[in-house]
């Protein structure tokens, strides 16, 4: 996902976007012993040494947007340097004698950091710098991982025998701890398995307790919370986690001054394959690990040979070895980022519907940049995170911007909307709907609204679910939302408002609120419109207005009227709140001007309708208006 920078109100209006260089895909290294960052063009293999200088005892390295972020132990800080230029942007200080140990982002700009000595988890404002709350959490807090709106924090329970281990279970939409589970002894890292289970590294006393890892199914309790559900024996002493997309857990372990060791175990059958009776051998030193599951590959940090290993995680063959700077620590992937892409740049104006909520400690980055990458997800298993998702709430209306492309009209769909629609129980005929209206602007002030049918769901976005999320732009095969610019009569847009379509027709059993991922251009064209041609009289919509129906409420008959531009072929239709045809008011060619039709009430059998809200929709060619109307018996 991409930063832009806006300001937020109940409508969020305001944009400031700036550009820099392009990022290749990057793998950014921290040397611990050095004190300073490293990084390596993935595409072409160069490195770079030295880029940067950290605290004087880092501890861990995120990425995240255009920023690199590296946590210190000492001095407590957190060092954000900026990708563009490899500077030093900020330091934020942190709790004084705290030791800082992991962190996690629980919001666009906040992050929970793990305070070991002071078993407390402090939040961190990264715009403003500030510590803006503290949570109590157990003895010895480290490792930290965000899963959904649902923090785990491994408390490593207290040096020498740890018998106070466990794991604090936090809801960060109120950062509070909700449940407090058991482990094994010293717990460090935490990661994901492709079914939804937390595993839980527990490295044991150092002396005759050996390593376990810990399995915890969030909905595993009687009551739908968090519970450990199993442990897999390891033994040795691991320290970091990886699980691959294909569901196969590694453990590092820092080895016996000759070899690093890796233990690896299926992570859906549990089953062990390699243990501390026969590891996979690394460099010496091995310490994180960092799955990257865009290449399928495993990299492991050697910290005493001053390198990074890559490996085959289907056989754990070493592939290659690449040297950095002085006791190579941690590992992190960014980018690309181009000051180009065909998705959707910045929110201009985000107005939330009753119940939205889902999403907004993430906005606007998810709804920014592709569909949610995860090569598990499918139109049967979608995606759910509010990391990637924003609900719209009920009714609730989101304008996203092109500012450094355009979408342009050119053959077939010019552009996609993804939501996290998908098909129920791998029933392809039956797709889980949570639907939008879609519609098109060059300006941002004059809207074109594509045709919709509320019997079909045609022409509504958040119907089609996400088949391929690792070719979004091809959608032969990506699945999502298609939208032709000829079937509105514009040649290129720069906006696109959805707007969920609210109590217009209810799409089914367990539906809710449109769910944006994202929008991107299928067909694009660099640069911004109004300099690279002037639009001409033909590109621009043919404005049509509608007025709201005069006497609302009425009874027994309302006026209606509305005004086109030129001659054109109109259609006026009423609706109930069902999406079911009630009346045709008026059909056929009208000159320009203004122009009125009456309804009385009735149907089309002329038979009276009963009390309630009624829609009517004004068809001018292929542009529509649509307003709400009461009737009152």
């Amino acid at each position: 996902m991409r930063k832009v920078t806006i300001a937020i109100l109940l409508v969020i209006t305001g944009i400031t976007i700036s550009f820099a260089r392009d990022i290749p895909r990057t793998l950014y290294v921290l040397n611990g012993l050095g004190r300073t960052l490293s990084k390596m063009n993935l595409d072409n293999k160069t490195i770079e040494n030295d880029i940067a200088i950290v605290g004087d005892i880092p501890n861990r390295l995120y990425t995240r947007e255009d920023k690199i972020y590296v946590l210190n132990s000492t001095p407590a800080s957190i060092t954000v340097i900026d990708a563009h230029t490899d500077a030093v942007e900020k330091t934020i200080v942190l709790l004084e004698g705290g030791n800082p140990y992991e962190m996690a982002f629980v919001s666009e700009n906040r992050v929970y950091v793990t305070n070991l000595l002071a078993n407390t988890i402090s939040i961190v404002n990264l715009e403003s710098g500030d510590i803006v709350y503290s949570i109590d959490v157990g003895i010895g807090p480290e490792g930290i991982l965000v899963v959904n709106n649902t923090a785990y924090v491994a408390n490593s329970g207290g040096y020498p025998d740890y018998s106070a281990s466990t794991v604090s279970v936090i809801d960060i939409r109120s950062d509070k701890v909700t449940k407090t589970l058991r482990v094994p002894a010293n717990p460090q890292a935490l990661a994901l398995a492709p079914d939804g289970s937390i595993h839980v590294i527990c490295s044991g006393n150092y002396a005759d307790v050996s390593g376990n890892v810990a399995i915890i199914d969030p909905y595993g309790a009687d009551d739908w919370t968090a519970a450990v559900v199993d442990t897999v024996e390891i033994g040795g002493m691991p320290g970091d986690i990886a699980i691959t997309d294909a569901g196969k857990a590694f453990l590092s372990a820092y080895g016996n001054g000759s070899h690093g060791f890796l233990y690896a175990y299926d992570a859906l059958t549990l089953r062990v394959s390699n243990s501390v009776a026969n590891p996979l051998q690394v460099g010496k030193g091995a310490m994180t690990l960092f799955f990257d599951r865009f290449e399928n590959e495993l990299y492991v940090s050697n910290f005493a040979d001053d390198a990074v290993q890559k490996l085959d995680p289907n056989s754990g063959d070493i592939l290659d070895t690449f040297g950095f700077g002085d006791g190579v620590q941690d590992m992190a992937v960014l980018g690309p980022i181009s000051s180009s892409d065909p998705w959707a740049d910045s929110v201009v104006a985000f107005t939330p519907g009753a119940n939205a909520g889902f999403g907004q400690n993430f906005f606007p980055s998810n709804v920014l940049g592709p569909p949610d990458p995860d090569p598990v997800l499918s139109s049967v298993n979608p995606s759910s995170k509010p990391q990637e998702l924003l609900s719209l709430g009920h009714g609730g209306e989101i304008v996203l911007a092109f500012s450094d492309n355009y979408v342009v009209d050119a053959e077939g769909a010019d552009f996609i909307v993804f939501e996290n629609a998908y098909y129920i129980g791998g029933d392809t005929t039956q797709p889980f709907i949570e639907a939008a209206r879609v519609a098109v602007s060059q300006d941002g002030e004059n809207w074109v609204e594509f045709p919709w049918d509320t019997t079909t769901f045609a022409g509504f976005a958040g119907v089609t679910p996400t088949k391929d999320n690792q070719n979004p732009t091809d959608p032969n095969v990506s699945g999502g939302d298609v939208f032709d610019l000829a079937d509105v009569g514009l040649s290129w847009a720069a906006y696109i408002k959805l707007t969920d379509i609210g109590d217009l027709k209810s799409e089914g059993a367990w539906n809710g609120d449109f769910d944006l991922d994202a929008v991107v251009a299928v067909n694009s064209q660099s640069g911004q419109p109004s300099l690279v041609a002037a639009p001409s009289a033909a590109d621009m919509p043919k404005m049509m207005t509608l007025e709201q129906n005069y006497p609302n409420p009425f009874n027994p008959q309302t006026r209606i009227e509305f005004v086109i531009a030129k001659q054109d072929w109109i259609e006026i239709k009423v609706y109930n709140l069902d999406g079911q045809l009630v009346k045709t008011l008026l059909r056929g060619r009208y000159p320009a001007g203004r122009h009125q039709v009456r309804w009385d009430g009735k149907n089309e059998e002329s038979r009276p309708v009963a009390s309630g809200i009624y829609l009517y929709e004004v068809k001018a060619g292929a542009h529509r208006r649509v307003r709400q109307m009461t009737l009152l018996r």
